[in-house]
């Protein structure tokens, strides 16, 4: 009885709490105002899936996104091992490695691990500060832990690294101290969506300068890159140019390579994602859920390349990720390859249980897919 009482009067006080702080939808009004005084080329509507995340100072006219990999709605963020923050306009991310020990360890570096890889390699930090925090445990009793906690700068291709990790394989390493070192990892109930979130968000405020050029769309001299191998896409700041057998001094031949080929893939039709069925599917769906917020971004920015891009990246194959890919076939005008995957969009749509979305990020299915088939019957 004491132990529920105790429960029921510390989930009064959080709502209080809750109560006191900013409403997340001012929260994100004030950081897309912000934003856009800025330069940056964002809506509100595009902060909503984030708002979780999203911390606006209208004071400093300062907006940054922070997230973690353990953030729990009751227990919070008590448990965190990592936290990424992001201020768009940085080209890295602050990273804080959060030890949680009932003793002090005395470490004086951090290094962090994916799997055998050493992302960070022994780091003093750019700071390093130390804290306590008691969990209660009711009839249990309260521990005290105790946190040594490092802040450093990480590039944002490390940080993608940590974010799309299997927890099982993250570790961290505080050493350095008087008992060599110790090894933490994610909590088992962490869900790393925090970290996912702002790795997203990076993503997206990337692009967001050049968001005007990114949307430009190519078919016509996309169709004849595809038709013949000896020409070239060329992409400058304010155009996209067609030359044949022509080189540019800045032209980074991997990267136009690899982007040409997936537009090739992505013409030709066949694009095959993982069916989901009963025993299969699970991974690429939990992988899909994460990447979801991102995904409603690249859709309505018409960022056709790295919406297929992000498609690929889960691999799951609902009726939601063929109608991507179907949407962004047919904006950059392959017309036969939007309806092979407009058809497979609608056949999933037909599946009980199975390959059919919940939510779908607000698209109407299987109804857009047989619109745009209709659409592309009467354009052409």
């Amino acid at each position: 009885m004491a132990w529920t009482v105790k429960v029921l009067a510390w989930i009064g006080s959080v709502l209080i709490l809750m109560g006191c702080v900013a409403n997340p939808a001012q929260n994100t009004g004030t950081a897309s105002e912000i934003l856009r005084s800025k330069g940056f080329d964002v809506t509100e509507s595009l902060l909503e899936p984030y708002k979780r995340y999203v911390n606006a100072d209208p004071l400093e006219n300062r907006v940054y996104f922070q997230g973690s990999d353990y953030d729990d709605f009751l227990l919070g963020k008590q448990f965190r091992l990592i936290t990424l923050t992001y201020e768009p306009g940085d080209d890295y991310l602050i990273a804080e490695f959060r030890s949680m020990e009932e003793d002090w360890i005395f470490s004086e570096y951090v290094s962090v691990y994916v799997g055998t890889e050493k992302i960070i390699d022994r780091s003093p930090g750019l700071s390093r500060r130390t804290n306590t925090s008691v969990v209660d445990a009711g009839n249990m009793g309260s521990t005290v832990y105790t946190h040594e906690i490092y802040r450093l700068s990480i590039s944002i291709e490390d940080a993608q690294k940590l974010a799309s990790a299997d927890k099982s394989q993250l570790t961290v390493r505080f050493g350095g101290g008087a008992g060599g070192y110790v090894d933490a990892k994610p909590h088992p109930l962490a869900n790393m969506r925090g970290l996912s979130a702002i790795v997203s968000l990076t993503d997206y405020f990337g692009f967001s300068a050049n968001s005007q050029d990114a949307k430009k769309q190519r078919p016509s001299r996309a169709k004849q890159a595809l038709s013949d191998p000896a020409t070239k896409i060329v992409e400058t700041k304010s155009h996209l140019e067609v030359e044949d057998n022509q080189k540019e001094p800045e032209e980074e031949p991997d990267e136009k390579s690899e982007i040409s080929g997936l537009e090739r893939e992505l013409a030709s039709g066949s694009i095959r994602l993982i069916r989901p069925g009963m025993f299969k599917g699970y991974g690429a769906a939990a992988k899909a859920a994460r990447l979801f917020p991102k995904l409603a971004i690249l859709y309505e920015e018409g960022l056709w390349i790295r919406l297929v891009e992000t498609v690929l990246e889960h691999n799951f194959g609902d009726n939601l990720s063929y109608y991507y890919l179907g949407r962004a076939a047919y904006e950059m005008g392959y017309y036969d390859a939007a309806i092979k995957y407009l058809n497979q969009s609608i056949e999933e749509s037909k599946r009980p249980l199975t390959g059919k979305c919940i939510s779908c990020n607000g698209v109407k299915l299987p109804a857009e897919s047989e619109l745009l088939k209709a659409k592309i019957r009467s354009e052409n």
